[in-house]
């Protein structure tokens, strides 16, 4: 008869284990700083110098990619002082690359220039592109302007000039994507309008988390609905920076979304991230 034996092993055994994911942190607007296993490190949408004043371009901890949504002031100023310090490759739509590089006046071999509804496999992650279209709140108001009627915004704002050309494009031209790790971990980034659209490819894709546009007329109902129809497993906002001056209390607001995620029987979670305070996102093992 076969001889037992014990199914353990003499040496100790690990009771935890974790895989990072990546880290990140959100800085202000539509800005986050991810940072992938490896150390490779992505800033969307720089807008940091002309908005807030306790964090500045020298306390980002790197930039080897700037991926740039759309073109409006409050998502690309920082691009060239950003370049300035790192380096790094701008990743923007085709339709709006020769106007970043001359204004910004970065070298033309530094503009990763990308196509709607592409797949780009890059050395560091595999980045897919799809159609956005713009917040059309100013249209929902009655506040929008013909093109013969548009005023310089970068000019009135900030006293900066020619940047009115891409303020126009930043209107028409957006660009949505979803970035894969090299272990596979997927980040879903959708700004404005057509989210529905963009969530029938997120059902193929199956992102991880999402980074949603939290529109100012989205009840928490409808977030936590947008979380369930892409199908991720945390959803996380930007361009949230106008409930401080609307006053509305964003964390309370989260709060409401996870409570309907719970109604719904979702085990999907809403997270309202702290300014400039780094998290770790990892799959973990540990005993129970």
């Amino acid at each position: 008869m076969e001889k037992k034996h014990r199914a353990v092993f003499p040496t100790p055994y690990r009771s935890t284990e974790t895989s990072e994911c990546i880290r990140f942190r959100y800085i202000y607007c539509q800005c986050y700083e991810i940072v992938l296993p490896g150390g490779v490190t992505i800033v969307t949408d720089p807008f940091i110098s002309g908005a807030v004043d306790d964090f500045t371009i020298d306390d980002l901890s790197g930039a080897d990619y700037i991926i740039l949504s759309h073109t409006h002031f409050d998502h690309d100023m920082d691009t060239r002082k950003i370049w300035d310090k790192f380096h790094g490759r701008i990743i923007c739509l085709k339709e709006v690359a020769m106007d970043i590089a001359d204004f910004f006046d970065i070298p033309y071999s530094n503009i990763y220039a990308v196509s709607e509804n592409c797949t780009y496999y890059m050395p560091d992650f595999t980045f897919q592109t799809f159609h956005g279209l713009h917040d059309n709140r100013k249209a929902r108001e009655g506040t929008d302007k013909k093109p013969s009627e548009q005023g310089d915004t970068t000019l009135k704002r900030f006293g900066i000039e020619g940047h009115f050309h891409l303020d126009c494009m930043g209107a028409m031209f957006m660009m949505n994507w979803v970035l894969t790790t090299k272990n596979n971990f997927k980040i879903a980034f959708h700004a404005g309008q057509d989210f529905d659209e963009y969530a029938r490819h997120m059902m193929e894709i199956r992102p991880n988390i999402m980074i949603r546009h939290r529109i100012r007329t989205c009840s928490p109902a409808e977030y936590a609905r947008q979380c369930e129809a892409a199908g991720v497993q945390y959803i996380m906002p930007w361009h949230h920076s106008n409930a401080l001056i609307t006053g509305e209390d964003l964390n309370a607001y989260f709060e409401e979304v996870n409570a309907e995620l719970k109604k719904k029987g979702s085990l999907a979670k809403a997270f309202n991230p702290d300014p400039y305070q780094w998290y770790q996102l990892y799959l973990g093992i540990q005993t129970c």
